[in-house]
């Protein structure tokens, strides 16, 4: 049995670690491709999803340099990303419809942490739809080897016992995934051929261990630095500017 000790030590040591993310972001609001980005995008639309316990304000680094590149930035308009999946999903693919007009013009995903967990259902909704699939530090490698049995991947434990008691606050009747919702299947459903996944991790990330994001036949990507800066990190800027521009 883990004591209290023992797990006060690992947060700490978490929080130390993931302080870095500031020298993060200080070092892209300086770098030359988040400047001045090259004009990749075709105007599609491009969903972008924050991780647990996290909405739309971090990621508006990110939305602004989508829009430098020719893209249009949509955000999830989650107050914050906790609660049952299903129902994330479905709000989310609700501001995305009515962001597009209902248009079924392709549009990408970006999602981080959990984020990229609604994305992958939701790219499993959309269909041949999705043109791009990029997750950020997000375990859905692990959930997708476990073959649709959604078995909680490695990760911190104090951070999945808080999204555990969060979803039994916001959703006290989701019992996910014994409650026959459409979230697991979807999770775990065969993406279309067109869509494009990419998955970029950290070797660092004490949140989500980069051994569970690699997705069988996507092209994963390991960089350094911490989980949260994954959203401003310049090596996944980069790598962004690759995947988005094909």
């Amino acid at each position: 049995m883990v004591s209290r000790r023992t797990v006060r030590r690992d947060a700490v040591s978490v929080m130390a670690r993931e302080s870095w993310s500031w020298a993060e972001f200080a070092q892209l609001m300086t770098d030359r491709l988040f400047i001045s980005p090259p004009k990749i995008g075709d105007g599609r639309p491009v969903l972008v999803l924050p991780g647990l316990f996290g909405n739309d304000w971090y990621l508006q680094p990110l939305h602004s340099w989508l829009q430098r590149a020719g893209f249009r930035p949509v955000p999830s308009a989650l107050w914050v990303n906790a609660g049952c999946p299903e129902r994330l999903t479905v709000r989310v693919q609700r501001e995305l419809e009515r962001r597009t007009n209902g248009d079924e013009a392709p549009v990408a995903i970006i999602g981080h942490s959990r984020g990229g967990m609604l994305g992958r259902a939701l790219a499993a909704r959309l269909n041949g739809r999705v043109s791009h699939l990029v997750l950020l530090g997000s375990p859905v490698g692990a959930i997708t080897a476990a073959a649709g049995s959604f078995t909680r991947p490695p990760s911190a434990s104090g951070v999945a016992e808080a999204s555990d008691r969060a979803r039994s606050i916001l959703d006290p009747d989701c019992d996910v995934p014994y409650c026959g919702c459409p979230f697991p299947a979807d999770l775990t459903r065969p993406l279309s051929s067109a869509t494009q996944v990419v998955s970029i991790y950290s070797a660092d990330d004490p949140i989500v261990p980069s051994s569970a994001c690699p997705v069988p036949g996507a092209n994963n990507i390991e960089v350094r630095g911490t989980h949260v800066g994954l959203a401003s990190n310049r090596a996944v800027y980069r790598e962004l500017a690759k995947a988005l521009a094909v």
